[in-house]
């Protein structure tokens, strides 16, 4: 069995400082849970200030995808959105 690894983009609603942001990252990892594997989060500067977090997982084929892990980072308070933007194998 293999595994998919896959790019989330979160987005807050707002501009965001040093502080939120960390307190975003924190949230993130509380709610990436078993089986998929936090792989690694990533702050990019998007425009104007606004800064995405761009969150890599990985999950087990049998895990039923990587869309309930967007959902769960969606629902994260000051997040706007959550979506995928890459999937792939490992």
């Amino acid at each position: 069995m293999g595994e998919v690894v896959a790019l989330i983009r979160v987005m807050p609603n707002s501009i965001l400082d040093d502080t939120a942001v960390d307190k975003l990252k924190e949230d993130i990892r509380k709610r990436v849970k078993e089986p998929a594997k936090l792989a690694r989060i990533e702050v990019k500067d998007i425009a104007f200030g606004l800064r995405a977090v761009n969150v890599t997982v990985t999950v087990p084929d049998a895990a039923g995808g990587v869309d309930p892990i967007a959902e769960e980072l969606s629902k994260i308070e000051n997040v706007e959105s959550a979506e995928v933007v890459d999937v792939g194998r490992i």
